[in-house]
């Protein structure tokens, strides 16, 4: 049997206690302790999430505007192309935007579970969902418009 400082009153409680016989504050429980290890490795989790999308869209964007640089430097870049290029390379932007947006409300999410504000926790991590999800769709729908700009590119090469 461990001793632990109650939180309230700073005496000694056990650890086997459900409550502080002084001041009658709740001891955690053992399931208390595994939740916060869960939030923890959801939040982890969570994180490296959003690190791995903001490299897929950032990379994408980097390699994507190497490779217009290099066309436009051999003088194959005709306009059909160049416009599909260009609506791409918008696309992984925004994707890359809403991956660092995402990031950012993972971090407000922290913020307001740590002071216990569960509902606003809540609705910021449903924006976080919602900012990953729809930076997914951006890398996606702008890997389908380079692929187009690539066809139009290739029927002139």
């Amino acid at each position: 049997m461990a001793l632990i400082k109650c939180l309230d009153c700073g005496k000694d409680v056990s650890t086997e206690a459900a409550a502080c016989p002084h001041c009658g504050r709740p001891v955690k429980t053992p399931g208390q302790i595994d939740r916060v290890k869960k939030y923890d490795t959801v939040v982890s989790s969570g994180q490296s999430a959003l690190r791995a999308l903001l490299t897929l869209d950032g990379g994408a964007t980097i390699a994507f505007l190497t490779f217009i640089g290099h066309l436009w430097d051999k003088g194959t870049l005709s306009s059909e192309s160049s416009h599909l290029f260009v609506a791409a390379l918008q696309m992984f932007i925004y994707g890359t935007l809403l991956a660092v947006l995402a990031y950012g409300t993972i971090f407000l999410t922290n913020c307001l579970s740590s002071v216990e504000w569960h509902r606003s926790a809540n609705a910021m991590f449903s924006v976080t969902v919602l900012l990953g999800f729809t930076s997914v769709g951006c890398f996606l729908a702008a890997s389908w418009r380079a692929v187009e700009g690539l066809q139009a590119a290739t029927k002139l090469i």
